[in-house]
């Protein structure tokens, strides 16, 4: 059974239950009114003819007794609305008929002589043959104290029953009406608004059919929940499209970046090959053959050397991927972390540039700081930002190191004076495989993981990196970081081994 069917017969069920039982409570409380009402107006007539009745045969009850021939009925009360009244004795005997009574036979009834004897009243209904209906109302005749008999007063309801008839029928027929025009505007209601979830059906099939991730749900009404569920919907086909294009830029990077390092092996080992395989060295000099074998040894380490650091940052990535990147949570002194980093960049300047004084190292404002993470990937994500600085920045260039903490976070600074990065390029920096300067990264020895490796560390500790930067003029880049509480030590965060979950 469709959504569609099930919200249809709930809500034609529930619309017929409400009216059915509004229904039957106007019909009861009618019927319950009209009879009160009906049951007042004959006993009201019928004390009246009763109290006429025992003033004629006041102190002549042995007159009564003998014949009821002179008693009269009084006329204004009788017609007003009964059809006729009569006079009975202490055993039921009919005494005396009123004239507009007529031939109407009056069934005796079991218990209306035993309510009179008791000094009650009684009222009973019956339907004749010919589909008439009366009311028979008898109340008991007492004379100086003495039960004499009984006056009924029969008056016609028929008028009255046709009405509440009538009144059912009606209110069976406009509930009937009701509940069949319940259910066609409950299923053109739920139609309607199941509508959005069949389109949702339709685009999912044509992604699947298709395979193109570019599909998206046209859906105005976004303030439904069925709009926002195809607005999550798009939301989530966004991201899945994201994901496989950065799976395929992955792959595509991968599949570049390593085959330049295995094209210099294989080129190396051919060479080695055939310097081997001759006895004379390929016809060169002892000497010669002797350093250009060396040289293709030392290549083949630094390629290697690459594709293992390349290979260990995408497993790093990947973990944090996954949420199994493990974090080491203690407090760090980030002053001293700072200070150590300092000093490994002077190396890395001797490294990249061939001599230690070709750029000019300094240190901004440093301020003690403490923080709860992972020391050893705290010092990675540094030496990344300080290895960019270094290689993007021209000989006389300055790197300069800072730290402040406040307002609750600290915040280390590297800014150089190097070629500076492009507002453009400056929302992509952190992408995998992404490299400003393709060429001269690749001569480094760049991979273009390791920012996207900082900032994946930087928020699995709590914190960031942002980017400062205006083309020709410099670079700088920023590591937020939570400053350490001392109530920091009943956190989630106080465990000697933390698994973090990769931020997308």
């Amino acid at each position: 059974m469709t959504i569609r069917l099930r919200l249809t017969l709930w809500y034609t069920a529930l619309l017929g239950v409400t009216l059915i039982l509004f229904s039957v409570t106007v019909y009861s409380a009618l019927t319950a009114n009209l009879r009160f009402q009906l049951e007042q107006s004959a006993a009201l007539q019928a004390r009246n003819i009763a109290a006429a009745v025992i003033q004629q045969i006041q102190g002549d009850v042995v007159v009564f007794r003998n014949s009821a021939d002179n008693v009269f009925f009084p006329q204004v009360e009788l017609f007003a609305s009964s059809v006729g009244a009569q006079l009975l004795d202490s055993d039921g005997k009919v005494l005396k008929r009123s004239e507009n009574l007529g031939d109407i036979p009056i069934p005796y009834h079991a218990d209306t002589m035993p309510r009179i004897l008791a000094g009650e009243e009684d009222r009973f209904y019956y339907v004749t043959n010919e589909g008439a209906a009366f009311l028979v109302y008898t109340v008991p005749l007492m004379v100086d104290g003495q039960l004499m008999g009984a006056v009924q007063l029969i008056q016609s309801v028929t008028t009255a029953l046709t009405a509440l008839t009538q009144v059912n029928r009606y209110l069976i027929l406009g509930t009937t009406i009701s509940i069949v025009l319940a259910a066609i505007v409950g299923a053109f209601l739920a139609r309607r608004a199941l509508a959005p979830i069949d389109t949702i059906t339709e685009t999912a099939n044509a992604i699947t059919r298709t395979r193109d991730l570019g599909n998206r749900i046209d859906i105005r009404d976004n303030a439904s929940e069925v709009g926002r569920l195809a607005a999550t919907f798009n939301e989530m086909l966004d991201r899945i499209q994201r994901l496989f294009q950065a799976q395929e830029r992955l792959i595509g990077d991968v599949s570049h970046e390593l085959r330049t390092p295995l094209t210099t092996i294989q080129g190396n080992v051919e060479l080695l090959q055939r310097m081997a395989a001759s006895p004379t060295g390929g016809g060169l000099r002892l000497e010669t053959a002797g350093e250009l074998f060396k040289e293709s040894l030392r290549e083949v380490q630094a390629e290697s050397e690459r594709m293992n650091k390349m290979i260990s940052d995408l497993l790093l990535l990947a973990q944090a991927d996954s949420g199994a990147l493990q974090i080491q949570m203690a407090p760090v002194e980030m002053d001293t972390v700072l200070l150590e980093v300092y000093r490994q960049t002077r190396r890395l300047v001797e490294h990249y540039k061939g001599r230690a004084d070709a750029l000019e190292i300094r240190l901004g404002s440093e301020d003690q700081a403490q923080v709860r993470g992972d020391r050893d990937r705290l010092r990675q994500v540094l030496v990344n930002l300080a290895e960019n600085a270094v290689k993007y920045t021209h000989d006389g260039g300055v790197v300069t190191f800072s730290l402040e903490n406040r307002d609750g976070w600290v915040r280390i600074s590297v800014a150089d004076t190097g070629i500076g990065i492009s507002p453009e390029q400056q929302a992509l920096i952190f992408e995998r495989f992404y490299r400003t300067d393709k060429a001269r990264s690749r001569e480094m020895g760049g991979s273009g993981l390791g920012l996207s490796i900082a900032q994946r560390i930087a928020q699995a500790h709590g914190g960031k990196i942002t980017v400062e930067s205006q083309l020709g003029v410099g670079s700088t880049f920023t590591l937020w970081l939570p400053a350490y509480q001392e109530n920091d030590a009943e956190s989630p965060l106080n465990l000697k081994h933390t698994v973090i979950a990769g931020t997308p």
